[in-house]
C-alpha cells in the first residue's frame, strides 16, 4: 500500500477556520438573546414611565373634575373615554410586540443568510487561490524535477570520472583529491536530493511504501556506514544491545533516510572525542529509536523550531540547508510515528522516532 502525506498547512488551516467559524456561531447565540433582553428591558422601562405620566395626569384630571363638582354624567363619561384608551392602547402594544418579533426574526434571518453567502465567498475565494497557488507550485516541481535530474546526472559524472582517476592512478596527492571529489558530490546529490524531498513533501506528494522490515538489520547496516565517518573525527558511534524487536511497518529506504539525517547531525555537532549511540526498544504496539550525541545541546527555546524548514542551529550556519529534520519529521509522521527531542543530562541532545509494529 502507497500512502501520501497529507498537506498539513492546509488541514490546520481549514481546521482553525471551522473553529473560528463555530466561534462566532456560538458568540452570536450568546450574545443575541442579552442583546433582546436589554432592548426588551428599555422598551419595559419607557412603558412604565409613560404610564405613570399617564396615571399623574389621569390624578390631576380628577382633582379638577372633583374641584369643580362635575355632574355625574361628566365623570362617567370620562371614565368610558380611559377604558376605551386603556384598550386601544393595550391592543397598539400587542402589535407593535408582534412587528417587533417579526423584525427581529427577519434581522436574524437575513444575518445568518448574510453570513452563509460571505462564508461561501470566502470559501470560493480559499479554494481559488489553493489552485493557483497548486498550479504554480506543480511548474516549480515540474522544473526542479528536470533541474535535479540534469544535476543529479552530472554529479554522478563526476563521482564516475572520480572513482576512475582512483582506480588508474597510484600518486597519493591525486588520490586525495579525487576522494574529495567524490565526498563533495556525494554531499551536492544529497542536498539536492534534500530540496527534491523538502518541495514534494510541502506539495504533499510524499510517497512512501510500508512493509513488515526487520529493523535490527537496518540498524546495523546504518551504524556500520557511519562508523567509518566518525572514526577520523575521533567520534565512537556504537548500537547499543537491542532487546527482540518484531517487525516493523516501514519504507526501508526512507526510515534509513531518518536514521542518516540524525547521525549526520549527531556527528556534525559532537566534538571530538565524543560519543553517539544508537538505540532502539519496544514502546507497546510502536518501536522507538533514539540517537543520543554528546555535543553542546539545543537552546530551549529552539526546541520546538528544529524540526521547521530551513531550520538553522545558528544563524550563518552553511553546514546544510536545515531540511534534514524537517524531512526526518514527514517521513515519520507519514509512517504513522512520532518523532521529538530531549535534552540530555550532562549535555547533548537525543532525538527519539517511533514506527508501528507491522
Amino acid at each position: 500500500m502507497t500512502r501520501k502525506s497529507k498537506r498539513p498547512e492546509r488541514t490546520e488551516t481549514d481546521q482553525s477556520l471551522l473553529r473560528e467559524r463555530e466561534k462566532t456561531d456560538r458568540e452570536i447565540a450568546r450574545i443575541s438573546p442579552k442583546i433582546e433582553a436589554a432592548a426588551d428591558e428599555v422598551l419595559e422601562v419607557a412603558r412604565q414611565r409613560a404610564e405613570e405620566m399617564l396615571e399623574v395626569a389621569r390624578d390631576r384630571a380628577d382633582a379638577t373634575l372633583e374641584h369643580a363638582a362635575a355632574p355625574t354624567t361628566a365623570v362617567d363619561a370620562v371614565a368610558r373615554a380611559r377604558s376605551s384608551e386603556d384598550s386601544t392602547l393595550e391592543n397598539e402594544r400587542r402589535i407593535a410586540a408582534e412587528v417587533l418579533e417579526a423584525e427581529r426574526e427577519a434581522r436574524s434571518r437575513a444575518l445568518r443568510e448574510l453570513l452563509g453567502l460571505e462564508r461561501e465567498e470566502t470559501d470560493e475565494r480559499l479554494e481559488l487561490e489553493r489552485i493557483r497557488a497548486d498550479d504554480v507550485v506543480a511548474s516549480r516541481d515540474d522544473f526542479l524535477g528536470m533541474v535535479s535530474h540534469d544535476l543529479r546526472n552530472l554529479l554522478g559524472g563526476i563521482a564516475l570520472s572520480a572513482s576512475v582517476v582512483l582506480k588508474r592512478t597510484a600518486d597519493e596527492p591525486t588520490k586525495n583529491e579525487a576522494a574529495r571529489i567524490q565526498r563533495y558530490t556525494a554531499k551536492m546529490t544529497r542536498l539536492v536530493g534534500d530540496l527534491v524531498d523538502a518541495v514534494s513533501m510541502e506539495a504533499g506528494r510524499l510517497s512512501i511504501i510500508p512493509k513488515p522490515q526487520d529493523a535490527e538489520g537496518l540498524l546495523h547496516d546504518v551504524v556500520e556506514t557511519f562508523r567509518g565517518l566518525a572514526a577520523p573525527k575521533g567520534i565512537t558511534i556504537t548500537l547499543q544491545p537491542l532487546p527482540p524487536l518484531e517487525p516493523v511497518s516501514m519504507d526501508v529506504e526512507r526510515i534509513h533516510q531518518v536514521l542518516t539525517n540524525l547521525l549526520s547531525n549527531a556527528l556534525k555537532f559532537t566534538p571530538r572525542g565524543g560519543a553517539v549511540e544508537v538505540v532502539a526498544a519496544p514502546a507497546g504496539d510502536q518501536v522507538r529509536f533514539s540517537v543520543h550525541d554528546t555535543g553542546p545541546g539545543i537552546d530551549p527555546e529552539s526546541s520546538t523550531k528544529i524540526f521547521d524548514r530551513f531550520w538553522q542551529s545558528a544563524p550563518g550556519d552553511r553546514r546544510g540547508l536545515g531540511l534534514g529534520l524537517y524531512i526526518s519529521r514527514n517521513i515519520v509522521e507519514a509512517h504513522g510515528g512520532k518523532i521529538w527531542f530531549e535534552p540530555r543530562k550532562g549535555g547533548g541532545s537525543s532525538f527519539h522516532f517511533t514506527l508501528p509494529v507491522a
